[in-house]
């Protein structure tokens, strides 16, 4: 998800006891207010007031900004809350600073867990939701509020030359396989890093204990903070005692690993934890944070309509009626992400139809054409019963589909249309922009070899040479000094290599 530069730890002392001394810790940013939560996860971008008088074309390109608008509510402070102290506390049992933990990141790359006498203090949660209800927008922006992969020099006068990766999300892989689940972890670490380094690599060798292996490996090398698991519900799928098998995959990575696990899934995801008490426990560590749809009187609800309606590219901007509450609620059900379709095509049809302005008829209209893919799924949340709620997400339409909902599509043809239409071959071949420049491309930057060559690799004084440097680390990956595989001391590398 992420395409986060890596930063250069900062430290900065913890409140909490149990955080001090803890570089991996103390490089994070500060424990937010509540306040101060609200104001970094929500996104409201530019408004649409001075956009009104441009040219239908461009106000068409302007509406897409909706899908970028990030109200936040009560559960996303819930959710902050959690987050930060999930990664925090999982840390607390993985002090690099401690000899403990460097024995116990020893035995996990020799196959002798049992001897390094390690107490995990991971913990996890869950999140819970219909399809389309915020979950994901929600964790991303929350996950966004810190740094993805934290480089470490030197902590507290000692040498710490290390790489911490605070945070990886992936999904659950659609037939629920542990294979599966392995690839989306090696493509996530790169992406983290930012290089080509374990995907390919680890892409068609070795069976899949081998895998696991090489990932538990890497999870600790890395010093992970979190693993949070999208889309669990594709469990369901599993072939015959592969849920198992995974979810006791991930029990072992918050025991044994020390890593903090979240799984995220719409409702029926619950059924996975609900034959397994031990799996059950370890699903609830944090709580179980529910996105419920909401009330049609609700605060949550209120607040999220007012604040798309400030959103109105169309010519004439209409006043938020009772009505039009209603019939907001009625053709999504609560569902953010219904909501949102509705405005933007809702725009969209007002605009290109001519009649530039939000009306109930507009909205019914859309719903009935370009939305009528949701009508199976809207009725069953309309019925509020719970055993055909079940079957909501067997109702939903595929994200393919859900994404040519957006095509323009269906607008009847006006006569400044058609009149366009008319004179495009009249007008053809006439230029309407001019091509682009290219531009100077900067100076290329010194190879590795011409800078590490500049390191005198046979003299006694090379630390002394290398402590001088404006960055040392960067000069010693250069000379070839530092391990570059997270797998290199393990007893499987030879074989693997």
């Amino acid at each position: 998800m992420s395409n986060q530069a890596p930063v250069y730890a900062t430290y900065t002392p913890s409140p909490v006891s149990e955080y001090g001394g803890n570089p991996l810790i103390e490089a994070l940013p500060p424990i937010l207010s509540e306040q101060e939560a609200a104001c970094l996860i929500g996104h409201f971008p530019d408004g649409s007031e001075q956009e009104r008088g441009l040219p239908k074309e461009v106000r068409l390109h302007c509406i897409d900004r909706l899908r970028t608008v990030v109200q936040p509510l009560e559960i996303h402070l819930e959710l902050e809350s959690a987050v930060s102290s999930l990664i925090r506390s999982g840390y607390v049992s993985r002090n690099p600073m401690l000899a403990a933990t460097w024995r116990h990141l020893h035995t996990l790359s020799t196959d002798r867990r049992a001897m390094a006498n390690f107490q995990s203090s991971a913990t996890t949660f869950s999140l819970v939701g219909l399809s389309g209800i915020g979950k994901t927008t929600a964790l991303n922006s929350i996950l966004r509020l810190y740094p993805q992969t934290i480089l470490h020099k030197r902590y507290k006068d000692r040498e710490f030359i290390h790489t911490q990766i605070v945070w990886l999300k992936i999904e659950c892989p659609f037939d629920g396989s542990l294979s599966g689940l392995c690839h989306a972890f090696f493509r996530a670490v790169d992406q983290a890093l930012g290089q080509q380094k374990y995907a390919k690599r680890y892409k068609s060798k070795g069976g899949i204990l081998e895998m696991i292996q090489r990932m538990e490996q890497i999870a600790s090398t890395y010093f992970i903070g979190a693993i949070f698991i999208d889309e669990l519900q594709h469990l369901n799928a599993a072939k015959t005692g592969g849920k198992d098998n995974m979810l006791n995959f991930f029990v072992n990575l918050i025991n044994t690993i020390g890593i903090p696990v979240v799984f995220i899934g719409t409702n029926s995801m619950v059924e996975l934890f609900s034959d397994v008490l031990r799996n059950a426990r370890r699903a609830c560590g944090l709580g179980t944070y529910d996105f419920k749809q909401p009330e049609e009187s609700g605060d949550a609800w209120t607040l999220l309509v007012d604040t798309i309606w400030e959103y109105q590219w169309v010519s004439n901007p209409a006043v938020l009626t009772d009505g039009i509450r209603a019939t907001l609620y009625d053709l999504t059900q609560g569902v953010t992400d219904f909501l949102a379709k509705l405005m933007i095509l809702g725009q969209r049809y007002a605009i290109q139809s001519n009649e530039e302005t939000l009306t109930e008829a507009v909205f019914k209209h859309v719903a009935d054409t370009k939305m009528k893919l949701l009508k199976p799924a809207l009725a069953v949340l309309r019925s509020r019963d719970p055993k055909k709620m079940r079957k909501f997400e067997d109702l939903m339409p595929t994200d393919d589909q859900l994404d040519d909902m957006m095509i323009d599509a269906g607008v009847l043809s006006t006569e400044s249309r058609l009149s366009i239409l008319r004179n495009a071959k009249s007008t053809r071949g006439t230029p309407t922009a001019t091509a682009p420049t290219i531009e100077e491309q900067p100076p290329s930057a010194p190879s590795p070899q011409q800078l590490a060559g500049n390191i005198p690799q046979s003299t006694p004084t090379i630390s002394a040479t290398i402590a001088e440097q404006a960055n040392p680390l960067e000069t010693l990956r250069l000379a070839n000094w530092l391990q570059t595989d997270a797998l290199e001391f393990s007893d499987s590398y030879c074989k693997s290599a």
